[in-house]
């Protein structure tokens, strides 16, 4: 038992079978040098007739050329967005067109520059009859909405932030005129003035308090001192 092999003895086979013949590449890799030579960055005569689609090609010639009918879209005349979207476009050609109202209405534009400009007057300037007059043609509006809007409305005036507030704020001043506003920014230059000197004299009291008193002795020397002048 020793002598004999545990294994079988694998019998390879000695005639090719059928479908290994039947399956026999017609190509090898000298042949198909041509075909890889023929790769190009750009398209060639022979990568345009290999990409072509005979059926492809044969479908267009059949259908010739195809005309496009235009689409048209019509919309109701009625439609709430094309009011709103000519509305819009009435509005930016008004606000395009300058500083002027139409159909009672005026643009923010309009009446910042219009309190503006009032604020920049001398005292009395605004109710002169040939500024009066001026100001009603250049924005298109009557004598009643212009008293009414000098009555009530203005534009804030900016005063200088105050030396006390950590947060340095502007407060904002309802002026009439320039001198009104001359007077209000000088109101407040003077009382930070005032805060300012006051907190100097603070601060020689606490230095002349903090100062060390001098001895019984240093006091007799400059009092003999002193009297010798």
């Amino acid at each position: 038992m020793g002598a004999q092999t545990s294994k079988v003895a694998r019998k390879l086979p000695t005639k090719p079978r059928p479908e290994t013949l039947s399956n026999v590449p017609k190509e090898s890799p000298s042949t198909l040098g041509s075909a890889f030579s023929a790769a190009s960055e750009s398209k060639t005569d022979f990568i345009e007739e290999d990409s072509r689609d005979p059926h492809l090609d044969e479908n267009l010639r059949t259908l010739g050329p195809v005309t496009i009918q235009p689409t048209v879209t019509k919309m109701r005349a009625s439609d709430t967005m094309l009011g709103i979207i000519n509305k819009r476009r009435q509005e930016e050609k008004r606000e395009v067109k300058g500083l002027t109202v139409s159909d009672g209405l005026i643009s923010v534009d309009s009446l910042f520059s219009l309190l503006e400009q009032r604020k920049r007057m001398n005292p009395g300037e605004i109710n002169k009859p040939e500024i009066r007059q001026a100001i009603l043609k250049k924005y298109e509006i009557d004598e009643p909405t212009l008293s009414t809007l000098l009555k009530y409305y203005n534009t804030m005036a900016i005063m200088p932030p105050s030396i006390d507030d950590k947060e340095e704020r502007r407060m904002g001043a309802w002026v009439s005129d320039k001198k009104d506003w001359e007077a209000q920014v000088k109101t407040v230059d003077e009382r930070n003035k005032a805060i300012k000197k006051a907190r100097q004299e603070a601060m020689k009291d606490n230095n002349r308090a903090s100062k060390p008193k001098d001895s019984e002795q240093d006091q007799k020397l400059k009092d003999l001192f002193d009297e010798g002048y």
